[in-house]
């Protein structure tokens, strides 16, 4: 679970992060880097009507949220990440997701 002080809340922190971070983008996710100058890193999960009703929303959250849990130490620290849902999110399976989910963060560098 992602504690309240690791997680992204006000629309502005977004922006700067889309505007001032690095993109890198896969199948089913784009994934935006931005250092925050903190000792730990600060979560934000996005998911757009296009991916579904709320109940594929929520799953599609939760199922990253559980991705991050696992991953966690295994990550760079001092990093704002904010990930994007992509349409086709809602019909992969967990083990797919997961192998894209790590895959994007080798791409980025911080794993």
């Amino acid at each position: 679970m992602i504690g309240k002080e690791f997680k992204i809340r006000k629309s502005q922190q977004y922006n700067n992060i889309y505007q001032n971070g690095r993109k890198f983008t896969s199948k089913y996710l784009i994934i935006f880097l931005l250092e925050n100058n903190l000792k730990t890193n600060r979560y934000g999960i996005v998911t757009s009507k296009r991916i579904g009703n709320a109940v594929i929303r929520n799953k599609a959250k939760r199922r990253l949220r559980a991705l991050i849990a696992e991953k966690q130490a295994e990550l760079k620290q001092g990093y704002d990440i904010v990930l994007v849902c992509r349409p086709l999110i809602s019909r992969v399976s967990y083990r797919l997701l997961k192998n894209d989910f790590s895959i994007l963060l080798r791409k980025s560098r911080i794993c």
